[in-house]
């Protein structure tokens, strides 16, 4: 066994895997095995035991298969959006750190991250009540978060953005919100104040643009964050250490966690960190295990497969190992993309712990405009203008969990005056474009696919019959066409009280549907922490030296993602990540 200095080990040099840059991975990726039983750690919300086969054993390793160790004072495991910024952050304030990847590339970023209050926010005129979106962000999540958690992004994330902003700036990039339309009564009132924003590469852009320009395919929209940050690391002299799959923590028994095991190519490394262990491993949603268990509705509702293939939830099962507590409640990131041909079911396509969901890899942008929407009897059984996972999970509880979605020639101007909030706007999902032929075309292209299962017919008695509807069902189907219809010319939906400017009418051909289910994003639920990142034993106690940030930690969400505050919860990975190196470094009490 050798032991070999951070500074050694930095000069190794590792292929990149660039077939993960496909994926979204916002901080949270996922996939395992289950194992043997072990004792669920207590959560902060009183429940019943459950079935926690996934978390596993950690295994033994003996000192005689540890191949090399390694000394450093942070030890970061994750190369995504989240370490990512923990380790920038270090590099800035002058900590030593080594951070592993088990890939043999940085995750691709989140391009839109959510912040509050910061220049752009002011120089554009919008002033967000912080007090106010706590509430907000905890009456999403039923109170079971930790509000001071939320409020370390709410108050920090400005900071966070202006940090950013020195290293953007040097690969000539600028930061703009992405500003959106305020929103008159209805029945989806939230308080949604523009968070989102992202980096251009223009110096000129103002710094509030709208989401329809934020969306558009012509402006310079930076996604590579990640890719400058490492770049970051390596003027500064650190590389990431590719290549590195934790497999065990080590933790002083009832005492700090001093370190971790990884497994490489050459075999097991230990790396001993004197100041913590900082977490950034994200999800589960690629873990078909445990996705199963903590969150069996999905099983019930989701077509498409967005999740990173990383997102394996090995850091929770690692940290729950140790004594880490969990959250009590799932908390997915959910798209009503998930596009599929008629007649396919949603949930997984077999039993393995690898599976797959039933439909496409990706999302398809045009689910989460507020058409009309009906399950495979042809009835509406929602108001469509809600937040995307609602009508997942509604239709979670009607056959197959997928429903259908129709619209006509009058959908480039109906998307326009819908002015959803989010990644469900802009160029690509049809706001720039003037026809429906465009627009699918473009879907097409952005699907990497010669079809896709949308169906196109010039009567509604015609596209019926291409989506599958018979019988009873057609002309119950069809019925709530006219009814629907109505409430377009009364200006009011008595079914479901839909927003008057949400509606549309299904008069003009060709007429266009396609049927969805759920498309899986990432999960939220992870494990618990305070205010300085410090993951909670099971008595709520922070445990000495263990952190976790991004979509492996939890304390801030449960049973939904705030979809409406659009990109809070890459904002809150990136806060998170800075604010550990910041406590590190004596920046906190």
């Amino acid at each position: 066994m050798t032991t070999t200095s951070a500074t050694a080990l930095s000069r190794r040099s590792f292929l990149g895997l660039g077939a993960l840059t496909a994926f979204a991975s916002g901080a949270a990726l996922v996939g395992c095995a289950p194992q043997p039983s072990t004792t669920l750690a207590e959560t902060s919300v009183a429940e019943e035991p459950k079935n926690t086969n996934w978390v596993g054993e950690a295994p033994q390793i003996d000192d005689a298969d540890i191949v090399n160790t390694l000394e450093t004072d942070v030890l970061i495991v994750g190369a995504g959006n989240g370490g990512m910024a923990c380790a920038a952050s270090c590099v800035d304030l002058g900590l030593d750190f080594i951070l592993c990847e088990k890939n043999a590339a940085v995750e691709a970023a989140r391009g839109f991250f959510g912040v509050v209050n910061s220049d752009c926010t002011k120089a554009a005129g919008v002033d967000i009540d912080p007090l106010k979106l706590l509430n907000e962000m905890s009456r999403y999540a039923d109170f079971k978060n930790d509000p001071r958690v939320t409020k370390v992004w709410i108050d920090e994330s400005a900071e966070m953005k202006q940090w950013l902003d020195g290293i953007a700036a040097k690969k000539g990039l600028k930061a703009t919100l992405c500003l959106h339309e305020n929103h008159g009564d209805g029945g989806t009132d939230y308080y949604i104040p523009p968070i989102s924003h992202v980096y251009v590469a223009d110096e000129s852009i103002e710094p509030g643009i709208s989401l329809e320009k934020a969306g558009s395919i012509d402006l310079p929209v930076d996604w590579s964050r990640n890719v400058w940050l490492e770049e970051h690391l390596n003027e500064a002299g650190h590389q990431v250490t590719f290549e590195h799959k934790l497999v065990k923590l080590d933790r002083v028994e009832d005492g700090p966690v001093t370190g971790a095991i990884f497994e490489t190519p050459e075999g097991y490394v230990r790396v001993n960190a004197s100041l913590g262990v900082v977490l950034a491993t994200g999800g589960y949603a690629a873990n078909a295990a445990m996705t199963r268990e903590l969150n069996p509705i999905l099983g019930k509702c989701i077509t498409g497969n967005a999740f990173s293939p990383s997102t394996t939830g090995e850091g929770i099962r690692i940290a729950m190992q140790v004594g880490a507590q969990f959250d009590s409640e799932p908390a997915p990131a959910i798209f009503n993309r998930g596009m599929v041909e008629p007649g396919v079911d949603a949930g997984y396509t077999d039993d393995s712990d690898t599976a797959m969901f039933s439909g496409q890899i990706g999302q398809n942008g045009i689910g989460s405009q507020p058409f009309m929407k009906v399950d495979r009897r042809g009835r509406r059984f929602i108001n469509e203008s809600t937040p995307y996972d609602n009508v997942v999970f509604s239709a979670a509880g009607h056959e197959g969990g997928v429903w259908c979605m129709v619209w006509d020639a009058n959908a480039p101007k109906d998307v326009k005056r819908f002015a959803t909030i989010g990644c469900s706007t802009g160029g690509m999902w049809m706001v720039n474009f003037e026809t429906v032929d465009e627009w699918l075309e473009a879907i097409e292209q952005m699907m990497h696919a010669d079809t896709t299962p949308i169906k196109k017919a010039d009567t509604l008695d015609e596209l019926a019959d291409l989506l599958g509807f018979e019988g009873a069902d057609k002309e119950t189907f069809l019925a709530q066409v006219d009814t629907y219809n109505t409430a377009y010319d009364n200006q009011r939906d008595d079914e479901f009280g839909k927003e008057a400017y949400r509606l549309s009418e299904l008069r003009t051909g060709p007429f266009y549907g396609a049927w969805f289910g759920g498309s899986l994003l990432a999960t939220l639920q992870g494990l618990r922490i305070d205010e300085h990142m410090r993951v909670l034993d099971e008595q709520s106690r922070p445990i000495d030296g263990l952190f976790a940030v991004g979509d492996c930690s939890g304390s801030m969400y449960a049973n939904t993602y705030p979809e409406l505050l659009a990109a809070n919860a890459c904002g809150r990975t990136l806060t998170f990540g800075r604010h550990v190196a910041r406590y590190l470094a004596g920046d906190f009490s």
